[in-house]
């Protein structure tokens, strides 16, 4: 897709990173209300593929075992996502802060993202106690019918993937992007910290 201008990066971006079950999705959705914000989920993303086409059968597989879906798939679907969004008017690349939910997931993602992007700030959604997100999980399993939620050694090996995954992503990024955001704790505080947060970014948004 190349850049929006031809010059410098198409995008000013908002990352969420975060382990299953941490609230991306939620708070991504929030953010994407916001005037001026447009919330993208690569989860979303894949499971609106046709499940009987070549590409959604590989990736639900992928899915099922809770590994991480190819970097040149994740890439390219991504980049047509936001050109059909941009083309219908949903999101505007000169003027909106995408804030993205899955993606990048590991550093080769990174480095295909910083071709076409600016990263304003990273949140950093997480806990200690693992046994909260996987509490959370098996709700949204039953409550959205999420099979890949249902299964806990599943769960746990997504959990093992992302440990792998993190440190190396975000290593990516200048240490003074990230910001961590405890969501163990109730929503308002996690509200509040997210808000602070976004502080740092302002200027992207005017």
């Amino acid at each position: 897709m190349g850049t929006a201008s031809g010059i410098g990066p198409a995008y000013n971006v908002i990352l969420l990173f975060g382990p299953p079950g941490s609230g991306k999705g939620t708070w991504g959705k929030i953010l994407g209300m916001m005037p001026g914000f447009y919330h993208v989920s690569t989860g979303d993303m894949f499971r609106m593929l046709d499940v009987e086409s070549e590409l959604g059968l590989r990736v639900m597989e992928v899915i099922r075992k809770g590994e991480l879906v190819p970097d040149d798939i994740t890439f390219n679907m991504w980049q047509e996502h936001m050109k059909n969004a941009a083309l219908v008017g949903s999101f505007r690349p000169q003027r909106d802060v995408l804030v993205l939910d899955g993606f990048p997931r590991t550093q080769r993602q990174a480095e295909m993202l910083q071709r076409v992007a600016t990263v304003r700030l990273i949140l950093r959604l997480d806990c200690e106690d693992r046994e909260i997100l996987i509490a959370r999980l098996h709700r949204r399993a039953v409550l959205q019918g999420r099979g890949d939620d249902a299964n806990e050694a599943v769960i746990r090996h997504r959990f093992e993937v992302y440990a792998q995954q993190i440190q190396q992503t975000l290593a990516f990024y200048p240490q003074d992007l990230p910001a961590y955001i405890d969501v163990s704790v109730p929503p308002a505080r996690i509200l509040a910290a997210v808000g602070r947060a976004l502080e740092k970014c302002l200027e992207c948004t005017s």
